[in-house]
């Protein structure tokens, strides 16, 4: 069982950074970039910030070549997390209910149908998962479905994800590497969030709706690549929140939180910010936010 708590530990931390990060709606127009330079209210440089997708690997930056002389020039890069392996076992027992178990939260029915799903893309039982909170099995089924469906273009762009790669390339580089937040307080935001009632509902309705589900992560990643924003604004406005719930916690909430960090930093030196691409977006997006606190924020492309 501990074998199996750190594998998944492991996987729902890579889970948690994606969607986190998910891509979400943004402003009606927008020009197609992934990279934003910073400048304007009295900085001394500018400082640069980068939408990822956690699922590609460093292998992608060959298609964003204009990253590669902002991140060389920064002397700092700040991500989301910093992932330190240590803590993976420990915070993976956070998914653990002690009180309740999936197979009571939902009926019978509904729980061989997430039975079924969870053993097609993972090969894990639901019965060995059963203690397991649903938000950590429904992330887990996204995930591998994700990654089954798109594996082409994940193969192609493989290597370690993006993030956690220009965290590791900048600490060898000498720079400063400064966390938007802990851990903790992601494996908290996914797993607390919502009660475990709840929990079990998103996790039947994501199954249920899992063709729709597919086809949104596959044009996801299409758009993506594309540096599409605006086309990810009309796909993902209409996205249905009865299979997530509201959103506002992942997004919005962390937003504000990260520009009351950011002026500082950008202050002390140029920084090249590498985050989920879906908080740029929107007028609650850090492109919005950075631009009400007075900065000019540009699009950058090749």
């Amino acid at each position: 069982m501990k074998t199996t708590i750190k594998n998944l530990g492991m996987r729902l931390l890579i889970a948690i950074i994606f969607f986190s990060g998910a891509l979400h709606a943004q402003e009606k127009k927008s020009e197609k970039a992934l990279l934003w330079k910073i400048s304007g209210k009295g900085l001394h440089e500018p400082s640069y910030l980068f939408g990822t997708y956690h699922l590609l690997g460093e292998k992608f930056l060959k298609e964003v070549p204009e990253t590669a002389l902002p991140f060389t020039k920064a002397t700092g890069v700040v991500v989301e997390i910093v992932i330190d392996s240590s803590k993976i076992q420990a915070l993976a027992m956070k998914s653990i209910m002690t009180d309740t178990k999936i197979s009571t939260l939902i009926s019978p029915k509904d729980f061989k149908l997430v039975a079924d799903e969870l053993q097609s893309v993972s090969g894990y039982s639901l019965n060995m998962l059963d203690m397991v909170k649903p938000a950590q099995v429904n992330v887990l089924i996204g995930i591998l479905s994700i990654q089954k469906l798109n594996a082409e273009i994940l193969t192609k762009y493989s290597g370690t994800p993006l993030d956690i790669y220009l965290a590791t390339q900048a600490k060898k580089e000498n720079k400063t590497v400064t966390p938007l937040e802990t851990m903790e307080s992601q494996f908290d935001m996914l797993l607390e969030h919502f009660p475990v009632e709840e929990q079990a509902r998103q996790l039947v309705e994501n199954v249920k709706q899992k063709e729709f589900a597919a086809k949104a992560a596959t044009d996801m990643i299409k758009l993506y690549l594309e540096k599409d924003l605006e086309g990810l604004h009309s796909m993902m406005d209409s996205y249905p929140e009865d299979l997530t719930g509201n959103m506002d916690y992942m997004l919005k909430d962390r937003n504000v939180n990260w520009i009351k960090v950011l002026p500082g930093l950008m202050k002390s030196g140029s920084q090249f910010i590498a985050v989920g691409a879906g908080h740029l977006l929107g007028s609650d997006g850090l492109i919005a936010l950075l631009r009400k606190e007075g900065y000019t924020v540009s699009p950058i492309s090749k």
